[in-house]
């Protein structure tokens, strides 16, 4: 708060004049050498002195009192070092879009060239009429408030000049202005320091430095520090030549009790619903007071002198107000991330809030704005009354192509969610939404926690959306690759443990790449145990993922941790995804680029982003064109025509990632994706992520799927984020090689082969090629036909394992939708009519043995 001028108190003689005594004895203690003055008006000075004194002895305030009341005093040459606390003020990455505002006192630092005349004349008729000529007190004025003081009689003017409230707010010691400390010897000391002050600083450049000094420190009321910040809480002015004369002066006369001529304590809504302040307040007089200061002859203004008729208009001029906006952030859980990163840069929180830095984000306004819009969408909405969603559809321009899948939702029980994106390629955070709405506290219940972080802070399982990172890390140790067989056979992997996909069905042997683009859980399970956790706990920390279960967790939870039973934060499976789509690279995410400091140099700035090769860029290639098929309508026929982005030039196709995630009993479900590297300049490499469920936990009852809600919201915010964006697409890198494979097996073509498929592998593990034993142990030849046996598809398989596949393999003989003891079914796997020949259920003829792959490295 800004120390605001005493309630009038009247300025009493001293009965027996012990305080100059004390200060004259202190003077000649002094080694007998008083210091003495620069050139001031001494004689003026000693009897001002002497009346703040409360002395009778008028001629007693001698050299040696001006000397001992000099103790202890600051040099007045600080006055042109003078910092002010000013807040920390946070950017997007535009470095216009305000997003937060971290500050103790609200202020904005202006030069004196940003300060119009206008302004200046106002405030030296509301102050300190004497400003341009005096010595920084004014004698005159002083003897005029002690004898209105003694007389009890009121002024509109108090006798502090201009130079003395700057000394008392900036330049005296604390303990002289602290509650309770004596008012005659601040009062002197006061006035000695503003003479020196005069004395340091001479002529016009003097007078100059004072005045910005004064403007930028003084308080205006409603938490407006300076005359910058007060012309924008009351007028929303941040040009301030663009102050009216009414205007100017209702700010220059605030000072004089910023507390009760706040103009909002007394604006009433007109008929218009402007803030209107009415013409009889306090603070509106005190603005025609002011305005006749100006016109008058006597007030000392150099530039401002109004006519009559411009003095008439401007006290005609009704007080309008901005109104003051609720002090709101933008992103806020983002800001509240950049603060926290903020007070460990800078040194903390005192550097962050009084500092006045102004704080270069890696955020894109747009981006966040969409991404708001799609969480608020998916996670609110739903749960609105239907009357309500709808006409919250109309307000936010939801087009019917995204509004039935709201309403689709209704019912199904998630109210939050997050969403995260990143530019990969520099790790900027371009949209950070740690939940459905950080202001909807009026929603606020268990299930809805609006102010809590998930997107940063929230740990949440990812279920299959972890998938791709067991995958990754098989193709990079050639232990599998996209045709690798695998089987979706149900099993007893652990007691009492059999897990089953999502549609409670068995497809029995299929490829990796079908059995990761349809999520399927009980190959990928097989795929985990054959790669091993200690394998995939490796890849996960070199993507970036850091469980906060410990390093750990992965290998604790077993064999269950392949489909997503370990938490992880949004933002880092973000950025791991994003290293997929870099080829590999892992580039940490950043949400600072620059910290300015108060006078515009930079004070940090974020190094170039260096990567680091987190997998190989042919085993990232891999993944990233097994689930761009994910987008594919052609590759895959159940999410393909969900999530395909037809927003490129002419409504083509763009080439996309992505991998839901629904956990057991669906308490979370996720949705995690990317697009390939931009090509054109100025565009980022995006990956996005989104969870969607309850803050507390809850079940959803098992009736959503990510891909109903995480997935169309995805889906929704990068179909409007990149559209019209030219289209990019993923380049193979050396080390990769296309073959021709068994599309049933994935071996090498041969007489077994009923059609083939093309595939991509790293140079040296596809069929065919050196070491590569084919055909696989799944076809044999029996009896003049070749015919399937699951038993003989995996090599050294734990006996759970094998035991699982004679059971399917028993059911498959007799066809499709066949259960075993635990509910689940024989399936065709879609798009295709057979298991790919006769299966045999009960052949124990020789066979070739699988096709091997290397051992995978230590």
């Amino acid at each position: 708060m800004r120390p605001t001028r005493p309630a009038a108190r009247p300025i009493r003689p001293a009965r027996d004049g012990r305080l100059w005594l004390a200060a004259h004895r202190a003077a000649l203690g002094h080694r007998g050498r008083p210091s003495v003055l620069p050139t001031v008006g001494a004689v003026s000075l000693v009897a001002i002195l002497a009346v703040a004194l409360g002395s009778t002895a008028m001629g007693a305030a001698s050299v040696a009192t001006v000397a001992a009341l000099q103790q202890g005093l600051p040099d007045p040459s600080q006055l042109e070092h003078l910092s002010y606390a000013q807040p920390t003020v946070v950017y997007d990455q535009s470095g216009k879009v305000v997003l937060a505002t971290f500050g103790r006192e609200n202020r904005v630092v202006l030069a004196y060239d940003q300060i119009p005349h206008l302004l200046v004349d106002a405030t030296t008729a509301a102050e300190d009429h004497s400003f341009w000529q005096n010595s920084g007190f004014d004698p005159a004025a002083i003897l005029s408030a002690a004898a209105q003081n003694l007389t009890s009689s009121a002024g509109d003017r108090g006798a502090s000049t201009i130079t003395q409230q700057l000394v008392r707010a900036r330049l005296l010691p604390p303990s002289l202005t602290a509650p309770g400390s004596d008012q005659y010897l601040r009062k002197a000391k006061e006035i000695l320091q503003s003479a020196r002050v005069a004395s340091a600083y001479p002529g016009e450049p003097g007078k100059e430095l004072v005045i910005t000094a004064y403007l930028n420190q003084i308080f205006y009321g409603h938490d407006a520090y300076g005359i910058g910040a007060a012309a924008r809480t009351y007028f929303g002015i941040t040009d301030l030549s663009q102050l009216t004369l009414a205007q100017a002066a209702l700010l220059a006369g605030l000072p004089k009790s910023p507390t009760t001529l706040d103009p909002y304590l007394y604006a009433k809504p007109d008929a218009k619903g402007r803030l209107v302040v009415p013409p009889d307040s306090p603070p509106v007089v005190r603005r025609d007071w002011v305005l006749s200061q100006l016109a008058s002859p006597t007030s000392g203004t150099r530039w401002t002198r109004p006519t009559a008729a411009q003095l008439a208009a401007a006290q005609a001029e009704p007080v309008v107000l901005s109104g003051v906006p609720q002090a709101q952030m933008k992103a806020p859980q983002f800001d509240w991330a950049v603060r926290q990163q903020l007070d460990q840069l800078l040194g903390g929180s005192d550097a962050v809030e009084t500092g006045g830095y102004r704080v270069i984000t890696s955020l894109d306004w747009n981006a966040q704005q969409l991404a708001e819009k799609w969480v608020y969408a998916g996670a609110v909405l739903p749960n609105l009354p239907v009357a309500q969603m709808e006409t919250q559809i109309k307000a936010l321009k939801i087009p019917s192509s995204e509004a039935w899948w709201i309403r689709s939702l209704r019912g199904r029980d998630p109210h939050d969610a997050a969403l995260v994106a990143v530019d990969y390629r520099t790790g900027n955070v371009l949209a950070y939404v740690g939940s459905a709405g950080y202001y909807l506290s009026n929603l606020a219940s268990p299930k809805f926690n609006p102010q809590y972080d998930v997107a940063g802070i929230g740990a949440r399982q990812p279920g299959s959306a972890f998938k791709p990172i067991v995958y990754a890390t098989g193709f990079d140790r050639h232990v599998i690759d996209p045709a690798t067989l695998l089987l979706d056979t149900s099993t007893e992997f652990g007691p009492g443990w059999t897990p089953h996909d999502a549609d409670m069905q068995e497809r029995g042997p299929l490829l990796a790449r079908r059995a990761l683009q349809y999520s399927l859980n009980i190959p990928t399970i097989r795929a985990y145990g054959r790669v091993g956790p200690d394998a995939v706990t490796e890849t996960a920390h070199a993507l970036g993922l850091d469980f906060p279960g410990g390093p750990d967790a992965l290998a604790q939870a077993g064999l269950a941790g392949a489909i997503g039973t370990v938490e992880v934060r949004l933002i880092d499976l973000v950025s791991a995804y994003g290293a997929l789509a870099n080829m590999g690279q892992a580039v940490p995410h950043r949400m600072i680029l620059e910290i300015d400091g108060p006078d515009g140099k930079v004070v940090w700035k974020a190094p170039q982003p260096t990567p680091t090769q987190a997998i190989s860029p042919q085993a990232a290639f891999l993944i990233d064109d097994v689930l761009k098929g994910n987008t594919d309508p052609s590759q895959n026929l159940i999410w393909g025509p969900m999530f395909h982005l037809n927003n490129g030039p002419q409504g083509a196709r763009r080439p996309a990632a992505i991998k839901t995630g629904t956990t057991d009993w669906t308490k979370d479900l996720s949705a995690y994706g990317f697009l390939a590297p931009s090509s054109t300049p100025g565009l980022p490499s995006v990956a996005a992520g989104v969870w969607m469920g309850n803050s507390d936990h809850s079940d959803l009852g098992g009736v959503a799927f990510a891909a109903d809600g995480p997935g169309r919201v995805w889906h929704a915010f990068l179909n409007e984020y990149t559209k019209g964006w030219p289209l990019a697409d993923w380049r193979p890198p050396q080390g990769v090689v296309r073959a021709t494979v068994d599309a049933f097996s994935g071996g090498a073509p041969g007489p077994w082969t009923r059609r083939t498929t093309e595939d991509w592998f790293i140079a040296g593990t596809q069929p065919g090629a050196p070491g590569q034993i084919d055909p696989p142990g799944l076809l044999y030849r029996d009896c003049g036909s070749w015919v399937v046996d699951p038993t003989k598809a995996e090599a050294g398989a734990p006996p759970e394992w094998i035991k699982g596949d004679r059971d399917w393999a028993q059911r498959a003989a007799r066809g499709v939708g066949v259960a075993n003891s635990v509910g689940t079914t024989t399936a065709y796997l879609w798009g295709q009519a057979g298991w790919g020949g006769p299966v045999a259920a009960n052949c124990e003829v020789p066979r070739p043995a699988t096709r091997p792959h290397p051992t995978p490295p230590a």
